[in-house]
């Protein structure tokens, strides 16, 4: 397995480009992710080639989130809710928490009473990773509390707005789809850059997952399970290839399931609403409940090159829908590598804590 180099020089002075980094090719297209596009329920994610010259699309066009984006209004006798059907009754908004909560399905937790999160499961290691990727809804309904972008660590001082960006079409980030309909409030967040990700972990009391025992997990260590929360979880403490099953000292790629973690058919490049898939998961003691580690969207991990700026390189993890079986792989670094500023609907992320 190659280990990827540090940027070499030369890769700094081209920061209007967004694509990928390979070890000794510096920056590739983009090839695993593609464009949105609307097909009944589905998300049609279509394979595309990014231009080596492009530049970063600007959220200046973004739209705001409403406040009611997300879980309707207060009921009767509370005011103040975050979001939710609330019962009747009460004072300064706790019906309207309650009714929140209400509405968590069995992957989320109900965070301070009043916002649906991803569920944590703790690992043996001792620390806990969300059950799935953060939805559209759990990230709408963050907005609607109007964050503010003060208190970010330098290297995202240059991040002036928490909106995912929907004006690059070219990366499938297209305006119709913010704030998200009501059918799409399971869908993987996609279209936030590295910053935002991390802003709204810290946001929901968690962080983005890095290092075990605290901080960043170093760039190197990708594929070391007693390094990175992300990789330990999804290879089951280094145990698999995949997050169900394979040998390493089989090969890279052995006991590779195409349907197990997405679609048959490569053509299809369909994301899907988080843990579509029930068997994407450990079957491990103590790594069960974990699920799309690898498929649906690729996702953040705080691991990159440094902490300077928006150009530091920064790691993705786990493949996206429609990927191969290497790029589908825990121990994929080849085509992992982003600027922290890209985004694209088809990366995503997870929280971890501590």
């Amino acid at each position: 397995m190659n280990h990827l180099s540090p940027p070499r020089p030369h890769l700094r002075e081209a920061r209007a480009r967004t694509g990928l980094r390979t070890p000794g090719s510096g920056i590739l297209p983009l090839l695993a992710l593609g464009i949105l596009s609307a097909c009944g329920g589905r998300v049609q994610v279509e394979e595309l080639q990014a231009g080596a010259g492009s530049a970063p699309d600007a959220a200046a066009d973004a739209p705001v989130v409403s406040d009611t984006g997300v879980g309707g209004s207060a009921g009767a006798g509370g005011s103040g809710g975050y979001a939710g059907m609330a019962g009747s009754g009460g004072s300064g908004g706790t019906a309207g928490a309650a009714g929140a909560c209400a509405s968590c399905g069995p992957l989320e937790q109900c965070w301070q009473d009043h916002r649906c999160v991803a569920k944590l499961v703790t690992l043996p290691q001792g620390y806990a990773i969300d059950a799935t990727e953060v939805t559209r809804g759990q990230y709408a309904a963050w907005m609607a509390t109007d964050p503010s972008t003060d208190g970010q660590d330098a290297w995202c001082g240059w991040n002036t707005s928490f909106l995912p960006t929907y004006s690059a079409p070219k990366k499938g980030c297209v305006a119709e789809a913010w704030p998200p309909a009501s059918d799409m409030l399971q869908y993987p967040m996609g279209c936030v850059d590295w910053c935002d990700a991390q802003a709204y972990c810290r946001g929901v009391g968690k962080r983005l997952c890095g290092a075990i025992g605290g901080g960043a997990n170093p760039l190197d260590a990708w594929a070391d399970p007693a390094a990175s929360q992300w990789f330990n979880a999804c290879s089951s403490g280094g145990l698999h290839n995949y997050p169900y099953g394979g040998n390493p000292d089989l090969g890279e790629t052995d006991g590779y399931e195409p349907e197990t973690c997405g679609t048959a058919d490569p053509s299809a490049y369909a994301l899907l609403p988080v843990g579509s898939f029930p068997e994407c998961v450990s079957h491990e003691p103590g790594y069960e409940g974990v699920y799309d580690l690898s498929g649906n969207v690729w996702e953040w991990e705080d691991s990159c090159t440094g902490p300077t700026d928006q150009y530091d390189s920064c790691r993705a993890r786990g493949g996206a829908a429609g990927d191969n079986a290497e790029r589908l792989r825990c121990a994929e670094d080849t085509y992992a590598i982003q600027f922290r500023l890209f985004l694209h609907v088809g990366l995503g992320f997870r929280c971890c804590a501590p």
